[in-house]
């Protein structure tokens, strides 16, 4: 059995588009870097963002949370 699942979805426009959703495979070494730089290229969004006085919104823990620049943050939503 294939760890890829092929769904479709209909767009508002009308468009039937393919869903591909995969499970992750096993952390080569290849992966876990890309993971890394990933993470490391969201972080500095984020900063450079903030850096700017835009705010920033992110799921933490199933929260919506905007981080002001000023560091402070609202909890928008929380979802189960």
């Amino acid at each position: 059995m294939s760890p890829t699942k092929i769904k479709q979805i209909t767009l508002p426009n009308g468009e039937v588009v393919p869903v591909v959703s995969a499970e992750f495979a096993k952390d080569t070494p290849e992966t876990k870097r890309l993971r890394t730089s990933a993470a490391r290229a969201g972080a500095n969004a984020v900063a450079q963002t903030l850096a700017k006085g835009i705010p920033v919104t992110v799921m933490r823990n199933g929260v919506l949370v905007q981080i002001n620049p000023d560091r402070t943050e609202n909890v928008i939503e929380a979802f189960s």
